[in-house]
């Protein structure tokens, strides 16, 4: 009777726990990546505490990266995210007063949901050591796996034991495009929520083609005090199959390069294979953020062009990178790409003319410097190589 009772203890703090953890992690990333942001424009908000004009041009761009960094990681309506975002802005500027408030309550949740682990330990460990359930809550251990796709690999680690390795683990089933999977973490989780954070960000500086193609998802998690069972639930903007045809395709364009090419020569067959190739619809068929409908339907938005480049380039040969930042007014990706030893920007959306004009073909953002891109360009500079001084000649 006494495990019975214990068990429902479990379950009841467990149910509670996990609301309180979804609720307080997506409060926490939107906290921490606000709060990461707004510290370096601190002293020109202060500067201009009395000028609302001025200080709505330094926070828009701050609410708008902030939403594109999050939105990944949270399965939220875009506007559920939006309004998340603005409330926490809001709070975090208003006052110094408001500031502390924000930081207690993302804290308290924090602490609440600690609490509730709390209950679900000492209640899980009392079933362990009474019903004799190791079998049930023993550390096990996965066996190792791993899948090549595009020429790159994705290891699903037989101990997840580290941020790094737990970024390894989901990287591996959202490249096969997992919906639901679990994971068992044997590392230190006296703040998980911080693990799950470097993770993420881990999988993003390594595997940005499957981290930019989930929409965000659902996060559980249970502690039994030596080793932390992940239940994860992912959306995706394509399936598994698409993915497929998306690696038969660019092996033909690569394929179907003319020999002999140099790398500069590969990169202006990629740019004008894109260019040619689509046009700028974001109401397209399938998802206008996949290289899916960049390839088989000839139409997307700039993050199809830019995964889509990317896939193609590091295809033939050609070091290249993502990177995300805004242009003009709106949120914005393109490319990165190395020759001869120096880095290079390289949009192909802005090269594309718009509406689109068959045949045509703009050079304008082709293998251009830090100097030029910057005129209607930003990006967190920072988190990138720096490019050569001048234009590639």
């Amino acid at each position: 009777m006494n495990v019975i009772m214990y068990m429902l203890i479990v379950l009841l703090s467990g149910g509670i726990t996990i609301l309180l953890f979804r609720q307080g992690r997506e409060m926490r990333i939107v906290y921490r990546a606000l709060k990461r942001e707004l510290r370096p424009i601190q002293n020109e908000l202060k500067r201009y505490e009395h000028n609302p004009a001025r200080q709505f041009e330094l926070l828009d761009p701050v609410y708008r990266k902030v939403v594109f960094q999050v939105h990944p990681k949270l399965k939220m309506k875009r506007t559920q995210l939006e309004q998340m975002v603005s409330d926490e802005l809001n709070r975090l500027i208003k006052s110094k007063r408001s500031s502390i408030w924000s930081s207690i309550v993302v804290t308290g949740r924090g602490v609440l949901t600690m609490t509730m682990l709390g209950v679900s330990f000492v209640s899980g460990h009392m079933v362990y050591t009474e019903g004799d359930m190791t079998e049930l809550f023993g550390p096990k251990q996965v066996e190792s796996q791993s899948a090549t796709i595009l020429g790159d690999t994705f290891e699903l680690p037989n101990q997840i034991a580290s941020p790094e390795e737990l970024g390894m683990a989901i990287a591996y089933h959202m490249s096969q495009f997992d919906e639901s999977f679990s994971i068992r973490y044997i590392g230190k989780s006296r703040d998980f929520e911080q693990t799950m954070d470097e993770a993420w960000d881990w999988l993003e500086a390594n595997h940005i083609y499957v981290f930019r193609l989930s929409r965000g998802g659902e996060t559980e998690y249970r502690d039994h005090g030596g080793y932390v069972d992940l239940d994860m639930r992912l959306a995706y903007d394509m399936n598994i199959e698409e993915a497929k045809q998306i690696e038969a395709k660019v092996d033909q364009v690569v394929e179907e390069m003319p020999s002999g090419l140099n790398d500069y020569e590969k990169v202006k067959y990629v740019n004008d294979f894109v260019v040619l190739n689509t046009a700028y619809n974001l109401d397209s068929v399938a998802s206008p953020f996949t290289p899916y409908s960049i390839l088989f339907n000839g139409e997307g938005v700039c993050e199809g062009y830019a995964l889509t480049t990317l896939l193609l380039l590091e295809a033939a040969g050609v070091e290249a990178r993502y990177i995300s930042g805004e242009a003009g007014t709106e949120l914005h990706a393109w490319n990165l790409v190395k020759l001869d030893g120096s880095w290079y920007h390289l949009d192909t959306t802005w090269n594309d003319p718009v509406p689109n004009r068959p045949g045509e073909v703009g050079y304008d953002y082709f293998l251009v410097s830090d100097e030029t891109l910057q005129k209607d360009h930003k990006w967190e500079m920072g988190d990138y190589p720096v490019t050569a001084m001048v234009d590639f000649q």
